[in-house]
């Protein structure tokens, strides 16, 4: 199969397998970034590099709306596809606990298992990666999706991070047996992303507010009611 080819089969297949959820298409303030330079998130201050593994960042999508969100999207020489999606679950942007990230895990997974009631012709089945162990603290799940006669595997991995969700869905031919450990790698890489902030924001010390002593009054200017 051509690079062209597979790329449009990639392409027409991750169409039916989108889960930013479904708003109204209103106008959207939509901000492009050039591929070949790293991209910092505002919210969430992570690093995207120009390149991941095989993956090279292709796009930068940016919404002023927080559902939307920003959509970082990476391409390989084989036409497998990487995006990373920051959003939140409504305008508000209101942060995302435990308990609801649990929910959405539940509720996006049995969102793409349920794709063939939406449409016929698609038929969803769920992969077993054998020897593959989901970043800590991240829901992981490999789907093979029927689209008619077009087939293409993909992988979702999800977890949150300061309060917004952080999406990973990767797509790529069956055909291609070393794309499934080049997802994994890349899935590994963002969570490494993940942690690497975690780990800083932890050893930065409190900030603990300053205490007037009575040595720092000394000389000071007595006010009108003690003079």
């Amino acid at each position: 199969m051509t690079h062209f080819l597979r790329t449009l089969l990639i392409g027409t297949t991750v169409g039916f397998f989108c889960l930013c959820g479904a708003l109204s298409a209103k106008a959207q303030d939509v901000f492009l970034r050039p591929a070949m330079e790293e991209f910092i998130d505002k919210d969430t201050r992570l690093v995207f590099p120009a390149q991941i593994d095989t993956f090279q960042k292709v796009r930068v999508r940016k919404n002023e709306n927080p559902v939307f969100g920003t959509v970082v999207r990476y391409e390989n020489e084989l036409g497998s596809c990487a995006d990373v999606y920051i959003y939140s679950l409504d305008t508000a942007a209101k942060p995302v606990l435990q308990e609801t990230f649990e929910k959405h895990c539940k509720e996006t997974d049995q969102g793409i298992m349920n794709l063939s009631a939406q449409n016929p012709k698609i038929k969803v089945e769920r992969l077993d990666a054998a020897g593959r162990e989901a970043p800590e603290g991240g829901f992981e799940s490999f789907y093979r999706i029927q689209n008619g006669s077009t087939q293409m595997d993909s992988v979702l991995y999800l977890t949150h991070y300061k309060g917004k969700l952080i999406k990973v869905r990767i797509s790529y031919s069956p055909e291609d047996n070393e794309e499934p450990g080049h997802a994994g790698l890349f899935i590994d890489a963002v969570a490494a992303m993940l942690n690497k902030e975690k780990a800083a924001s932890a050893k930065m010390p409190e900030v603990q507010p300053q205490q007037d002593k009575p040595e720092n009054n000394v000389g000071a200017p007595k006010s009108a009611t003690q003079a």
